[in-house]
């Protein structure tokens, strides 16, 4: 038998193409090409009604489910409750955004050697707060965008990013007023209530039924909480290595009723080395949070505002994640 190598060139060359071709969709399926999960339909906002849609597509069909609807007023404008932290007094201004329904005031302020960046918001309801998702889309594999392409997408003033839900497979999760995911996690979480206030709590020990007849407007699941009922409860010996390293972080504070904190801590660079779970707790602490939660944080920390992001992501750009918190226009 003739064996001639320039006949089985195109044959092996053509095995090895498609061997090729394979493996880099294989990788790029695993890796990179969003795909899986379910579409969750963004909330129709008006001056006077919310109302928020889930759709969720299987191989079987297409299910629409929770609809709620809420019917707020309009205000003349709203006054700042209380006196300004004197740590915001003492930061620099970077901007403002005020209409009759919301107040946002950004700031850079130093502690722990670091740049950290407070958005002070208050807001008329719980129902400015909103949750906006990566392609509108929870769960699933490589569902994730930049913060600012989010909130660009869903004509936001603010944004930063939250708990990248989607990178746990349990714990409860809930959006702007939704059941997104009902299994318990030996997590706490945190629950803004549509009445404007917030609580924490620990997830095994707590019936999400019952935050949900309580009037659960968002859920965040990742932690730790390191504000409760006015005492710091953060510590570097929690049993999560992560909260003793000096990292960047994300945080969400809570006032009073309707008056939030949302803070961005640079890391991992000489100029800003970033803060443990203690030191975070301390700034929460500094600005009057009553209650505060960690999000995540390290590269996917990222606080967004007017149009750009304000903070110095450890990465150089944008971590692209799962969701985040924004306020619109």
């Amino acid at each position: 038998m003739n064996f001639s190598p320039k006949k089985s060139f195109p044959w092996v060359f053509g095995f090895y193409l498609i061997l090729f071709m394979f493996t880099t969709f294989v990788l790029l399926f695993q890796f990179v090409i969003p795909h899986g999960g379910f579409y969750v339909e963004p909330p129709i906002i008006t001056t006077s009604t919310i109302t928020t849609t889930l759709t969720t597509s299987s191989t079987t069909g297409t299910q629409t489910g929770i609809t709620t609807s809420s019917t707020t007023t309009t205000t003349n404008g709203l006054t700042y409750p209380g006196a300004i932290p004197l740590v915001l007094e003492t930061g620099t201004l970077i901007g403002s955004y005020e209409t009759s329904d919301k107040l946002i005031t950004v700031y850079h302020i130093r502690a722990s050697n670091s740049d950290v960046y407070v958005a002070d918001v208050v807001v008329k309801d719980a129902y400015n707060i909103l949750a906006g998702l990566a392609f509108n889309t929870f769960g699933g594999t490589n569902v994730v965008q930049a913060v600012s392409t989010m909130a660009e997408e869903h004509n936001a003033i603010f944004a930063i990013n939250s708990d990248y839900a989607s990178h746990y497979s349990y714990g409860y999760v809930i959006r702007n007023g939704m059941v997104l995911r009902s299994s318990a996690s030996y997590r706490d979480a945190i629950t803004l209530f549509e009445n404007g206030t917030v609580v924490s709590f620990a997830e095994e020990e707590t019936s999400l039924q019952d935050v949900v007849d309580d009037g659960a407007w968002q859920l965040w699941s990742f932690g730790p909480v390191i504000i409760k009922d006015g005492v710091s409860v953060a510590s570097v010996n929690d049993g999560l290595e992560r909260s003793a390293v000096d990292n960047p972080r994300s945080a969400f504070g809570y006032i009073g009723p309707n008056h939030f904190m949302f803070v961005t801590v640079d890391g991992r660079s000489d100029v800003s080395i970033g803060v443990d779970i203690e030191e975070l707790a301390d700034i929460m602490s500094s600005l009057g949070c009553t209650q505060a939660y960690n999000f995540d944080g390290g590269g996917s920390a990222t606080m967004w505002f007017d149009g750009e992001v304000i903070n110095h992501p450890s990465e150089g750009d944008e971590r692209k994640v799962g969701d985040c918190v924004y306020i619109q226009r």
